[in-house]
């Protein structure tokens, strides 16, 4: 098999997209698996661009390595250079992708969707501080780790999307619905273009389905210009900071820390809490009338023309010209996402003593207490405040998330259940139950897995208190479910002391 650099032996593919291949591989140095990503570059450029690019790619790629201790973004490894081209060493992550998860469980709770774009608003903090742009926000590139962790992937491959050379050779890199209007437009792109982007995937996530839609690629791509977002159906109290960062004028769209504090209110289930922001127009943004404005349309055609999702020739698509003004010149449409039946639950009666105290979820747990459940002191890692982590440093590590909400505790851990039920079909072995006995309700698994060489047993309990579902992942040297249980009931009754 492939060795590269000397240290990294390819070992299977494990996805492919525009920009590169994935693979499996294994650190003969350090004997641990990790990802490593072959950058693909445009195969018309020519040498001096190829060089410049590949050059680029690398120097990106090493400003995300700065990044390696945010908890939020991939861990990148290494860069190197073989072959004549660039390839990065970054962590193999073990979970789904926010794509995926979608797909498979439909659309997610609005305290759930918070949480995560949290995390990775954060992450994109992070980076612009840095002075590194990611340009391809979507949710193929939002990670959810199977010990709970949200992670923001493909730093130092996307930021070459700006590069000139690209542009001039009629190239664009990203993906249809959630490239920034700005972008789109040929203006000059900065944080609020992220930003744009992550508001379409946090729409994605809770509703199910993309903001703008359309039956190809140049109509999705007019939609975004042109036509106001998909109807809010599911998001419930996330409606109106989506509608904020969704604006179509970066002057006009939210601040980044306004977005953050009405996340955090409604992750915390708090929405009344949230700061007043920025209306967005209700009214359609019209196309251009015909004979006032032909340098517009061309305009929005000459964007209308690009493929995003691969790289693809513009040249390629003239042939559709007629059709392609004709949908640019009609009126606006509404497009329709997918529905999904969202189960019925019970909800907090008026009768009902739930959780009315706000909490963090780092204070759940005594240091005292996780010294004894870990075997060991172990450093606490504030994540969120609904999320927190303890890790040992050996492989032994404890996560806790906590959420507070009348309306969706239930339908998170229906769904969360649900999810659960299909782990043995991933990972076989996996024993599931239910229990322990504690909270209203509680279901939990417990699994074998092996890192680097190193075994590990993963359990994970998520349960209900009243109004407040809880989630816990275990990561431990010895099987089996008494750590986990114990935990749980440790957060159950510091979970009391809130109401």
């Amino acid at each position: 098999m492939t060795l590269l650099g000397g240290r990294y032996r390819l070992q299977s593919q494990l996805g492919e997209g525009g920009m590169g291949t994935v693979w499996r591989a294994t650190d003969e140095l350090l004997q641990q698996e990790v990802a490593v990503k072959e950058v693909k570059l445009p195969p018309d450029l020519d040498a001096a661009s190829r060089t410049e690019l590949t050059e680029r790619t690398l120097r990106e790629a090493r400003a995300a390595a700065r990044l390696r201790s945010h908890p939020s973004i991939v861990t990148v490894h290494d860069v190197v250079l073989d072959g004549g081209r660039p390839w990065i060493v970054m962590e193999l992550i073990r979970g789904r992708s926010l794509d995926q998860t979608v797909r498979d469980n439909g659309p997610l709770p609005p305290q759930q969707v918070a949480g995560i774009g949290l995390r990775v608003l954060d992450a994109l903090a992070a980076a612009h501080a840095s002075g590194v742009m990611h340009r391809d926000v979507k949710p193929a590139n939002v990670m959810l780790t199977d010990d709970g962790r949200v992670l923001l992937t493909d730093f130092g491959i996307a930021t070459i999307a700006g590069d000139p050379a690209l542009t001039q050779s009629g190239f664009l890199t990203g993906s249809p619905g959630y490239i920034a209007p700005e972008r789109l437009r040929g203006e000059t792109d900065g944080p609020p273009a992220d930003l744009w982007s992550l508001g379409a995937t946090l729409f994605t996530a809770v509703e199910g389905g993309p903001p703008f839609a359309g039956p190809n690629t140049a109509a999705v791509l007019a939609a975004v210009l042109m036509q106001e977002p998909a109807p809010f159906r599911l998001a419930g109290p996330l409606a109106p900071v989506l509608a904020a960062i969704l604006e179509k004028d970066p002057a006009q769209r939210c601040l980044p820390d306004e977005a953050a504090r009405s996340l955090q209110a409604v992750h915390q289930g708090n929405p009344s809490t949230a700061p007043a922001l920025r209306q967005r127009r209700t009214r359609p943004v019209r196309p251009p009338r015909r004979g006032r404005t032909k340098l517009a349309v061309g305009a929005v055609l000459a964007v209308v023309l690009v493929v995003t999702a691969t790289v693809v020739v513009v040249p390629r698509l003239f042939p559709n010209v007629v059709r392609i003004l004709g949908f640019a010149l009609s009126p606006p449409v509404t497009y329709s996402v997918p529905t999904y039946s969202v189960p019925k639950f019970g909800l907090p009666t008026a009768t009902t003593q739930g959780i009315k105290r706000d909490f963090e979820a780092c204070d759940l747990l005594t240091n005292a207490q996780v010294r004894s459940l870990l075997g060991g002191t172990a450093k606490r890692q504030y994540l969120t405040a609904g999320n927190c982590m303890w890790n040992k440093g050996d492989g032994t590590a404890l996560n806790l998330s906590a959420s507070k909400s009348a309306w969706s505790a239930s339908a998170a851990h229906e769904m969360t259940v649900k999810n659960m039920k299909e782990e043995p079909k991933r990972v076989p072995g996996t024993r599931l139950r239910k229990g322990p006995d504690v909270g209203d309700e509680a279901y939990s698994f417990t699994q074998k897995s092996t890192l680097g060489g190193l075994t590990l047993y993963r359990t994970q309990i998520s349960f209900c208190v009243s109004n407040v579902w809880v989630l816990i992942y275990h990561h431990s040297r010895r099987p089996g479910f008494a750590t986990g249980d114990r935990a749980a009931k440790l957060v159950a009754a510091a979970l009391e002391k809130y109401r």
